[in-house]
């Protein structure tokens, strides 16, 4: 029978797995999400209010020695969070961050191409980035909606600088759009095609 879970803010396939007690793959293949597959062309690119079919869970036994100490290590978790710092087109190479989500603070230099990796538990939602210049960002982690949505196009012109505000009016919007065409050498028309949202993809990273 299962159950069906409307997704919510902040949610992705891999928490909503972690949460039920499944394998991220398990829960996309299921036939009864063969809709939600057509709908969203990757699994971590999920919409609050999408619906995720759960299934019932199936118990699994193992054998051990009841002697010692066994080991079990589940699969799927955590998950990685990936930044990349970009200034004027150049990556923020050798900058030193303090990330702190949670009760963690993790710290450490960016790579080469200004990039950060973590490892962090699928229940974390926010997190602040500080730098060593004195600058400080809010993460809203997984919060990102596909590309195919308004707010998933306006969250990536955020992040790439060409929108000042997810919430700005259409005509910045439209302004926005014209200005990563004309740098992602694209038609500049103002027009969000099929090719305007690939590059904004491949230069956002996801």
């Amino acid at each position: 029978m299962g159950r069906v879970h409307t997704v919510e803010p902040g949610e992705c396939l891999l928490s909503i797995a972690d949460r039920f007690g499944f394998f991220p793959d398990t829960l996309w293949n299921a036939p009864e999400n063969a809709g939600l597959r057509r709908a969203r062309a990757q699994s971590n690119l999920l919409v609050p209010g999408d619906a995720v079919h759960i299934p019932d869970l199936r118990v699994k036994e193992e054998r051990a020695p009841t002697d010692m100490c066994s080991v079990f290590r589940r699969r799927g978790v955590p998950v990685r969070i990936y930044v990349r710092l970009m200034r004027d087109d150049q990556p923020c190479a050798g900058v030193a961050y303090t990330l702190a989500v949670g009760e963690q603070e993790l710290a450490g230099v960016t790579s080469a191409a200004g990039e950060i990796e973590h490892w962090l538990a699928t229940t974390v939602r926010t997190g602040r980035l500080t730098l060593n210049t004195g600058e400080v960002y809010e993460l809203a982690i997984g919060r990102l909606e596909p590309a195919s949505e308004e707010r998933g196009l306006r969250a990536r012109l955020c992040s790439l600088g060409f929108l000042p505000a997810i919430d700005a009016e259409p005509a910045e919007l439209d302004a926005a759009l014209r200005r990563f065409q004309a740098a992602a050498q694209l038609p500049v028309t103002g027009v969000v095609d099929e090719a305007t949202r690939a590059r904004l993809v491949e230069h956002n990273g996801s």
